[in-house]
């Protein structure tokens, strides 16, 4: 044991000599050699006149894509109404058959065991089942293939499509 004590104390006696040693002023410790002497700045040339001041503006607007304005592609026209078919036991042919844009389906719920419509009437929700009112239209049937039948203000019935999933 008093060996590796021996061992250990000159180790570091022998790591703190080369530390002293190197800290003095040495090589490390030299200033830098002296250089080629600095080359004189040449004369400086005679400076063009400024030019009048101007008010700054943007070479293009960031906002726009192009020079002009963008010509609006033709949109396709809508496909035409498809009319539900009528099979046995479904709800009747209505008087008429297009949706009316005041109204339309948005979903179908079921709620405590009765199928509910969502429709969205005049721009507002309302959930509506068979013989209830939503906005001003009566809820006549509501059936997963067929859709929804409705009564309008005016008295007329309107199948509206059910929404697509």
């Amino acid at each position: 044991m008093t060996a590796r004590l021996l061992a250990a104390v000159l180790g570091l006696l022998v790591l703190v000599a080369l530390l002293v040693r190197g800290t003095g002023r040495g090589a490390a410790w030299a200033p830098f050699p002296q250089g080629p002497p600095p080359r004189r700045a040449a004369a400086p040339r005679p400076s063009l006149p400024r030019p009048v001041a101007t008010p700054w503006e943007p070479s293009r607007n960031l906002f726009q894509y192009a020079d002009g304005p963008a010509a609006a592609a033709p949109l396709p026209a809508p496909p035409p109404p498809i009319a539900p078919r009528a099979s046995r036991g479904t709800i009747p042919a209505p008087v008429a058959t297009a949706t009316p844009s005041a109204v339309r389906v948005v979903g179908l719920i079921r709620r405590s065991g009765q199928l509910k419509a969502a429709l969205m009437v005049q721009g507002e929700m309302a959930l509506a089942g068979k013989g209830e009112r939503a906005g001003g239209y009566t809820v006549l049937e509501v059936d997963e293939e067929t859709g929804v039948r409705v009564r309008g203000p005016e008295g007329e019935e309107t199948v509206l499509p059910p929404p697509r999933f």
